[in-house]
């Protein structure tokens, strides 16, 4: 470090990169997606054309992708001490009440969550904040033709994405909720007259049609199979100035309505209990139309 160089080892490294490089790196990928393997490549290709070749293949790879990783976790470190340096934390939790928004929220809007807490500028003047959530299909990842596990290097630094274990448990729970909840409702209601259900604000025939059209949809077309993939897709909880405040990794083939409750079970779980939230979400009436459940 002394000599401006960062090992890709703590222990007879066999690469050193130079931190201005690393910097480099660090900001490119903010622009372009993360591809240190295309880097390592090129700039292998290149070392060739001058007369410089590497003894192994992945001599290059191995060694700046790891030195890459930890200077990422090092800088998010350094961050993050002089943020706390600059904006000590306050209390926003006494005695067991929540009283404001999380750090968390903060840090990720300050002007959704930050500050006193206001209104949201809309006709509803009854809301504080709101948010969206929705699936995309286009982000897998494949499965592992060999079936081997994966080592991944480790990563403490803080991340968006909600443990795994947590969704489980929310599709355990919600499993449960409908085992015990009384039988839906049948066709014959259409026979005896349109009826509304409790807390809903729309007849059952509409919301029966809706639902029908959406699993049809969603067994059509298979947006992800499980077959060939380990993650199927990504759903997102943003804030109404799309900043990402958490994301799901999604391992079924179709938008399971479990990975929108535990979005949701996260946002509750940094605000205030009086506050009031706006959800923007194409088939929320489908998600309100679940049982009524208490918080996991």
């Amino acid at each position: 470090m002394e000599s401006g160089l960062f090992a890709c080892s703590p222990v007879a490294p066999t690469l050193a990169v130079d931190l201005c490089v690393l910097e480099f790196m660090r900001t490119l990928f903010v622009w372009l997606m993360p591809n240190t393997t295309a880097w390592c490549e090129a700039l292998e290709s290149f070392l060739d054309g001058q007369g410089y070749q590497l003894q192994s293949k992945d001599n290059l790879w191995q060694g700046f992708s790891n030195a890459y990783h930890w200077y990422t976790v090092l800088a998010t470190y350094a961050d993050d001490h002089i943020t706390g340096l600059v904006h000590p934390p306050q209390a926003s939790v006494q005695q067991g009440v929540r009283l404001q928004p999380s750090e968390y929220l903060c840090a990720y809007c300050p002007l959704c969550f930050g500050g006193v807490p206001q209104k949201a500028n809309t006709d509803q003047e009854d809301l504080d904040c709101i948010v969206c959530l929705d699936a995309c299909f286009t982000q897998k990842q494949t499965n592992n033709p060999q079936n081997s596990a994966t080592h991944d290097p480790p990563n403490p630094t803080s991340t968006v994405f909600i443990p795994e274990s947590e969704v489980k448990a929310m599709e355990v729970f919600i499993g449960k909720q409908r085992s015990l909840a009384p039988g839906h409702h049948d066709s014959s209601h259409q026979l005896q007259g349109d009826s509304f259900e409790d807390g809903m604000r729309v007849p059952m025939s509409v919301l029966d049609g809706c639902g029908d059209s959406f699993h049809a949809a969603d067994e059509n077309q298979k947006k992800a199979s499980t077959n060939f993939f380990a993650d199927t897709g990504l759903m997102a909880l943003l804030c109404c100035h799309d900043h990402v405040l958490w994301l799901v990794n999604m391992t079924s083939a179709g938008e399971k309505q479990h990975y929108a409750l535990v979005l949701l079970k996260y946002l509750f779980e940094h605000l205030p209990t009086t506050t009031t939230v706006g959800l923007l979400y194409d088939i929320g009436c489908q998600l309100e139309q679940l049982p009524q459940v208490e918080a996991a």
